[in-house]
């Protein structure tokens, strides 16, 4: 069977500005070749059993070279493999997407091309240049700012005469090069310029000048790659049009859980923040069964293992009516509907863990159920307590540069917290009781005081309160 190749353009950074389609192609590809510019928050779209494969370059450093980039592409797609080559920005503009392509059609391989927005459009937008506009510039070009020797240097006299908008890529080594040639051959030195770095994303950063002073305040404001310069009258709107940067979370990393439905996320991303989802948790299932002879209390640690239990008893072809002389007990809100969506009531209702008090149970006739580390809990405090374990739950790995760069942490929910807590290296627990962290309940407040790690309580148990607490400690 013979794979197939598609290049994808990752835009400017901000993750939502991806096509669908290549959302969709990124959650169906078993393969994905990214580099260092792309947002490395766009790898959450792939599966959990994709292949991640970091081929990133840097300027005068490349990590894996072009030539090895295909072969290893082609390797996987000859291998039957669904293979994405994520690329910043646009395949076509400025990159080695016709190379890569040509290639593959060599290789008669099947393939295909899913456009991006180039930073030199969407990134402008975001600092709030439009890159034409009916009374400034009725047309732009698009230069390389990567002069490769001096015997292959730009047509500065045209350029200079050049009517429209000028956007320089990969061009702030050049800029002293690029503002000198350009002033000798006479364009007017006057002329607005400005300079966009890591454009719609959270530390974008955007200063303006002339063509004169535009190197001294590029070296001023420390200014490095990548960036993007802009030249033209259009520059001049972006005191109108400036709406990224003068949203109220623009330059802050949040981190909250990864979740399917995006709620919380749309959100905050429309606020103006950066988002890092954490990494999915990893659910092992386990091969244990249990036995209700002589139990009179079923105690229900968490809601997952509700349906576990469910199906246990199918599996032992077992009348849930059977169990009129049981007891129901749940530990938390969810459990408790779970329970209830039985059309069981429990007879009992606790909202965290710790609430629970095991000195009041017959152990012998009770049965606790839930995922390992609820249980590991109790049998910390009594370990001869009965069990049942149908799961194990782990978190992933949290990269060390999220702890550091982010701003706030939001835990929805107990469970949420709970899990994100249990597997912290204690440096980790450590560094969080510096950092602002967002819950909706007392409850979630409760999992975090257990730890000695303080938090703040939004006014009510809803996404637009915690939204406004978030923007109200920025005020």
């Amino acid at each position: 069977m013979r794979g197939q190749i598609t290049l994808i353009g990752a835009g400017p950074g901000e993750p939502e500005l991806l096509t669908v389609k290549a959302v969709r192609k990124l959650q169906e590809a078993d393969a994905v070749f990214y580099d260092r510019l792309i947002n490395q928050d766009l790898l959450n779209y792939c599966s959990d059993e994709c292949e991640l494969i970091d081929v990133g370059k840097k300027p005068k450093h490349h990590k894996v070279p072009q030539s090895e980039i295909e072969n290893l592409i082609i390797e996987k797609a000859k291998e039957g493999k669904r293979v994405v080559r994520l690329k910043s920005g646009d395949p076509y503009v400025f990159g080695r997407g016709g190379e890569e392509g040509k290639r593959i059609i060599e290789e008669e391989l099947i393939f295909e091309v899913i456009p991006g927005i180039t930073s030199a459009i969407g990134g402008l937008a975001y600092a709030g240049i439009p890159i034409t506009h009916r009374d400034f510039a009725s047309s732009f070009h698009v230069i390389t700012g990567h002069l490769k020797s001096e015997d292959n240097q730009l047509d500065w006299d045209v350029l200079a005469k050049t009517e429209g908008t000028l956007v320089f890529l990969m061009g702030m080594s050049e800029l002293q090069t690029i503002t000198s040639e350009l002033m000798k051959h006479e364009k007017n030195k006057e002329t607005p310029v400005a300079i966009v770095r890591w454009a719609t994303r959270k530390d974008q950063k955007t200063v303006t000048g002339t063509l004169e002073t535009i190197c001294q305040i590029a070296e001023e404001e420390k200014m490095t790659s990548p960036s993007l310069i802009v030249m033209g009258d259009v520059v001049t709107q972006r005191d109108y049009l400036n709406f990224y940067e003068s949203r109220p979370l623009f330059g802050k990393r949040i981190v909250l859980p990864h979740t399917c439905k995006k709620n919380m996320y749309h959100r905050l991303i429309d606020a103006g923040a950066s988002v890092f989802e954490l990494p999915k948790l990893i659910k092992k299932e386990m091969t244990n069964s249990f036995s209700l002879e002589n139990k009179e209390r079923l105690v229900f640690l968490d809601a997952d293992s509700v349906s576990f239990f469910v199906g246990q008893l199918q599996e032992m072809n077992q009348d849930i009516r059977q169990l009129q002389h049981v007891d129901f007990v749940t530990i938390g809100h969810h459990t408790e509907l779970a329970v209830k969506k039985l059309g069981i009531l429990p007879i009992e209702t606790y909202a965290v863990l710790s609430d629970y008090q095991l000195e009041k149970d017959n152990l012998e006739k009770t049965l606790f159920m839930g995922e390992k580390s609820y249980v590991n809990q109790l049998e910390q405090l009594n370990p001869t307590i009965d069990s049942y374990v149908p799961f194990e739950v782990t978190s992933p790995v949290i990269p060390e540069n999220e702890f550091s760069e982010a701003d706030y942490f939001f835990l929805p929910s107990s469970k949420a917290a709970h899990y994100f807590l249990k597997d912290l290296e204690k440096e980790n627990k450590d560094m969080l009781k510096n950092k602002k962290i967002i819950v909706m309940g007392a409850i979630t407040a409760k999992i975090f005081e257990t730890q000695e790690i303080p938090v703040i309580q939004s006014e009510n148990p809803s996404f637009e309160s915690v939204l406004d607490k978030i923007i109200e400690e920025e005020m």
